[in-house]
C-alpha cells in the first residue's frame, strides 16, 4: 500500500514538473551548458524462482549531457535535460557485466542561493529513460521507462559568463527496468559530474549585488 502511494505521488510530481517547465519555457532562458562524469551503477535483482532479492556489484561507466536553465526567479529554476547514460551493474551469480545505455529527457526543479563567488543548488526531478541498447543478459528491459533523482552541487561564478558546475548526485528507478515473469532488476546510480554553463542573465531578480565603489 505505502509503495502504490509512493508511486502515485512521484508521478503527481512528474506531471507537475512538467506542467512547470511548459510554463516556465514562455520566459526568457537563463542558460545553457554541458555536463559530463562517471556512473558508480548498481543493480537489485529478484528471481521469483528462487528466494533471490540482493544488489549486485558496482560498474563504473560516464555519462553525458546537454541541458537549459530557464524561470527568472532569485531561488527556484526549472532545468530541462537532454542525457546519454551508461547503466547497469556486475551480476553476483554469472559474474558477467550488465549494460545498459540510456537515452534520457529529465526535467528538474532547481533551488538555488546566489552568493558573490559561488552558488550551492539542489536539483530534484523525474528522468524519462529511452533504452538505446543493451548487453549481458538475454532478458529484454523496459524500452521507456522513468527514474528520479536528487543531486547537490556548486557552481562556480568566478568567470561569468562561464560557470563551472560540480555535482553529485543518486538516480534511483520509480518503475522497474525488468519486470517480466522471473526476474526483476531496479537500477541504481550514483553520479559524479562537472560541467560548463554559459550565464545569460548574469543576476536572478531580487540577488544582492555588491556595493559600488566610487572612482576617485
Amino acid at each position: 500500500m505505502l509503495k502504490v502511494k509512493y508511486r502515485e505521488s512521484v508521478y503527481v510530481l512528474f506531471i507537475a514538473l512538467i506542467l512547470l517547465s511548459i510554463q516556465a519555457k514562455a520566459q526568457f532562458f537563463q542558460g545553457i551548458g554541458i555536463m559530463a562524469g562517471l556512473n558508480m551503477n548498481n543493480q537489485r535483482w529478484q528471481i521469483d524462482t528462487l528466494p533471490y532479492n540482493k544488489n549486485q556489484k558496482f560498474t563504473f561507466r560516464p555519462n553525458a549531457s546537454l541541458f537549459v536553465e530557464y524561470l527568472n526567479h532569485e531561488y527556484i529554476r526549472v532545468v530541462t535535460e537532454f542525457q546519454y547514460s551508461m547503466e547497469g551493474s556486475k551480476s553476483r551469480l554469472t559474474n558477467k557485466s550488465i549494460n545498459l545505455n540510456y537515452a534520457g529527457f529529465n526535467n528538474y526543479l532547481k533551488l538555488r542561493q546566489e552568493l558573490y563567488d559561488v552558488t550551492p543548488y539542489f536539483l530534484i526531478g523525474p528522468k524519462a529513460k529511452y533504452l538505446i541498447s543493451q548487453s549481458g543478459t538475454a532478458d529484454s528491459f523496459r524500452p521507456i521507462h522513468f527514474s528520479m533523482y536528487a543531486a547537490v552541487g556548486i557552481e562556480l561564478l568566478y568567470y561569468r559568463p562561464w560557470l563551472i558546475l560540480t555535482e553529485i548526485g543518486y538516480d534511483h528507478d520509480i518503475n522497474r527496468a525488468l519486470n517480466n515473469t522471473f526476474f526483476k532488476a531496479t537500477n541504481k546510480t550514483i553520479a559524479v559530474r562537472v560541467g560548463l554553463k554559459y550565464q545569460i542573465e548574469k543576476k536572478a531578480k531580487g540577488c544582492l549585488r555588491g556595493p559600488s565603489i566610487p572612482i576617485q
